[in-house]
């Protein structure tokens, strides 16, 4: 009997950092984005803004560096693409 309770535990777990870790734009390349086209990753190449804690995800690691320079700009266009389509 005392499994199950580890077992719920381990699986709670797991579903709370799934949650905490989930990618902005559902992991579509945010620089691209930010350009008005879809780009998809896996994700291997990302940042978390410290300001908004929000991940971002990007095809490499130019577009990461692109974005981060300039996050106030990059950001509100990756939203207005994101949303239109």
């Amino acid at each position: 009997m005392t499994q199950l309770p580890k077992l719920a535990l381990v699986l709670i777990t797991v579903a709370m950092t799934s949650l905490s870790h989930a990618e902005e734009f559902n992991g579509y390349d945010a620089m691209s984005l930010s350009q008005g086209k879809r780009v998809e990753t896996d994700c291997s190449i990302n940042w978390k803004d410290p300001k908004n804690g929000k991940t971002y995800c990007f095809a490499n690691a130019r577009n990461q560096f692109m974005f981060k320079q300039n996050t106030k700009t990059f950001v509100p266009r990756a939203q207005e693409t994101f949303k239109a389509q």
